[in-house]
């Protein structure tokens, strides 16, 4: 029997996760990419930093990435940014 954690990585392998986020989860992924903080981003959005930091967390759980470096590596790989500083 396959674990979460398995079946997380094949549907990511397979490029299935970039369907899971919502339209708002794909922006505030595209936000922390180009280096905004949480508060930049609710500013920016209307919103408050807590949800901004509540976006994030469920951003991290569908995706089962725990960090920065392996969102930005995602969000290349699925153009949602792009590597152009």
């Amino acid at each position: 029997m396959e674990t979460k954690e398995v079946k997380a990585k094949t549907r990511a392998k397979k490029g299935e996760s970039t369907n899971r986020l919502t339209t708002r989860e794909k922006e505030v992924l595209t936000q922390l990419c180009a280096g905004l903080s949480n508060t930049e981003i609710a500013l920016e959005m209307n919103l408050s930093p807590r949800t901004i930091e509540a976006h994030r967390a469920r951003i991290m759980i569908k995706l089962n990435i725990h960090h920065m470096p392996g969102l930005v590596k995602y969000a290349i790989t699925n153009k949602l940014t792009s590597a152009e500083i």
